[in-house]
């Protein structure tokens, strides 16, 4: 191919792969306006919602305070919302480059799985991280000084734990998916898990809202729980694969043999002999060779059809017998060797 050709063709390509992302982008920014709209109609019981664990009043110190932190409650509740759409269009986006086509209804599939983790992980971090941390804070407070905690940093805080926890719960999706593309096997993932428990103590142990032995445990705990519930979806998903495999291969159907079909479960070699005519009746097919000293005649034909009785055997000529005698030598004759 020209290289003028492969350049158009590439640019061609770069194109195409521009304009899709630029589409997706499009898709999912509208996802997040219209969720948007709806998530700001109630901002205030969201406001309620997530300072319940605080149960105390929060404070800002900028004049746009209030309205920033309005408008970060409804990116969040925006994204909460879209996520199964901003995940569809990811996934659609990135399908090209794999070896296999991915089906639109295992996308769909994927991401409603993915978003329905996403709202596990953050019920899990709202409801058991967020309430152990604050009271472990509480507990080191000193007498003549009195807590005065913005909202921006309270909602930091929040955001942080909630979006740990959802890329947490993501792990079970994350290795399922890379075993479609990569088959993984399940001994080579359990023989990894020590390692994975040391990760995630680690992990535990460096996210700036864990100081205290219980919160780093339930840091920790999520992470080994949903990578054994990888193992089992991998181990699901390969007898799935063979059980489809097996149903694929082709089965020898006895029944569908036409009735000249010879069974050797059947007939067997002494039948099949017992059907042969008697040897001393058949007439060979095959004639001995017989040594004459005149020149032979010249063969017209050749029958080399299939014989329909068994030969009767060849018996060879004298002359074959006649090889084996002693030669006679004359009494001058001298055997000489080298």
């Amino acid at each position: 191919m020209p290289k003028s050709v492969q350049h158009s063709h590439s640019a061609t390509k770069l194109v195409d792969h521009i304009r899709e992302l630029r589409r997706r982008l499009l898709i999912s920014i509208l996802a997040l306006t219209l969720a948007g709209v709806v998530v700001y109609a109630f901002y205030g019981p969201l406001l309620n919602f997530l300072r319940s664990p605080l149960g105390s009043p929060l404070f800002y110190s900028t004049p746009s305070g209030s309205f920033s932190f309005v408008m970060k409650i409804c990116f969040m509740g925006a994204l909460a919302i879209a996520i199964p759409v901003i995940i569809f269009n990811l996934i659609m986006f990135i399908r090209p480059a794999f070896s296999q086509p991915i089906p639109v209804r295992r996308v769909v599939t994927t991401s409603l799985m993915s978003a329905l983790l996403a709202f596990a992980g953050a019920a899990f971090g709202f409801y058991y991280i967020i309430p152990g941390a604050l009271r472990f804070f509480a507990g080191f407070q000193v007498s003549g000084l009195n807590a005065l905690i913005s909202a921006d940093s309270y909602l930091g805080f929040v955001t942080n734990v909630i979006i740990t926890f959802v890329i947490v719960f993501q792990i079970p999706l994350l290795i399922g998916f890379i075993d479609r593309i990569k088959p993984l096997r399940p001994r080579m993932l359990l023989s990894s898990e020590k390692w994975v428990i040391i990760g995630s103590l680690v992990i535990s142990v460096l996210v700036p809202f864990a100081f205290d032995l219980i919160t780093t445990l339930l840091i920790a705990l999520p992470i080994i729980v949903l990578y054994n519930l990888s193992i089992v979806i991998v181990a699901i998903q390969h007898a799935h694969a063979n059980h489809r495999a097996k149903a694929l291969q082709p089965r020898l159907d006895l029944s569908a043999m036409p009735d000249s079909t010879l069974s050797l479960e059947v007939l067997s070699f002494e039948d099949l002999i017992g059907q042969q005519p008697e040897v001393e009746h058949a007439q060979p097919v095959f004639q001995t060779p017989v040594v004459s000293s005149t020149r032979p005649s010249k063969q017209t034909s050749m029958d080399i059809r299939s014989p329909k009785v068994r030969p009767a055997a060849i018996t060879p000529p004298e002359w074959v017998h006649r090889v084996h005698d002693p030669i006679p030598l004359d009494p001058r004759a001298r055997l000489v060797s080298f």
